[in-house]
């Protein structure tokens, strides 16, 4: 299984890729759709925001307008925002505090009994969200499972993903705004998948085709969200 890892309480330019990595199974808070933080500085407290996740993720605070946060945890948020506002502010020490906490959300699409949108309040696994989902049909390809997410940088990854045959079986979770997808038949090349999938997305982002080997995604393509 390959995953990266999140889910608990609390610029679009990029190139999807399959990501290989270890699976982290305890969970961690991810902003979501509907959750607000305030922005504070310390020696700076004219630029002090207030601001909301949109429905794609977005924030717009003072001085940088548009930027994508939704999915990522307080620390990384807080680190992208960081590098942005030094554009603008010399030396800026931003903190985020979460104000108010929506339930995360989540897509589960292919071969479930209930595609679509997902919120829960409390962090789900791939396991769960797939029963939330009504569960796998019969013949559904299990083992081959994609997790599409975004990353810190605003990047498109997939990661390859299996449910347990086994009880007590590792079980990652999910982070909010990942795209679960549970094909009908195996997936032999995620390039092939992901360049004809990305147009699917229920978010917005920038796909290029790169030199790159097989796991490696994709083709142009501007996408709206749906």
């Amino acid at each position: 299984m390959l995953m990266a890892g999140c889910g608990t309480t609390p610029p679009h330019e990029s190139a999807g890729e399959m990501v290989a990595g270890g699976v982290p199974l305890a969970p961690e808070r991810t902003l979501s759709a509907g959750d607000e933080f305030e922005i504070r500085f310390p020696f700076a407290p004219e630029f002090n925001d207030r601001v909301s996740v949109g429905q794609d993720g977005a924030v717009s605070p003072k001085l940088l307008g548009s930027v994508i946060v939704g999915g990522l945890t307080v620390p990384e948020a807080t680190a992208r925002l960081k590098a942005l506002y030094a554009r603008q502010i010399k030396n800026p020490e931003p903190s985020l505090t979460v104000r108010a906490y929506a339930p995360e959300v989540f897509w589960v699409e292919g071969e479930v009994a209930r595609p679509g949108l997902i919120r829960s309040s409390v962090p789900l696994t791939l396991e769960r969200a797939v029963a939330m989902a009504g569960g796998a049909k019969t013949g559904a390809k299990t083992g081959d499972i994609l997790v599409i997410r975004r990353d810190v940088a605003g990047a498109v990854d997939a990661y390859k993903a299996a449910l347990s045959r086994r009880p007590g079986g590792d079980d990652p979770f999910l982070k909010s705004f990942d795209v679960v997808y549970v094909p009908q038949t195996a997936i032999a090349s995620v390039n092939a998948f992901l360049a004809t999938y990305v147009k699917s997305l229920p978010f917005s982002a920038n796909f290029q085709i790169a030199p790159t080997p097989s796991t490696t995604v994709i083709a142009p393509a501007t996408i709206a969200p749906r």
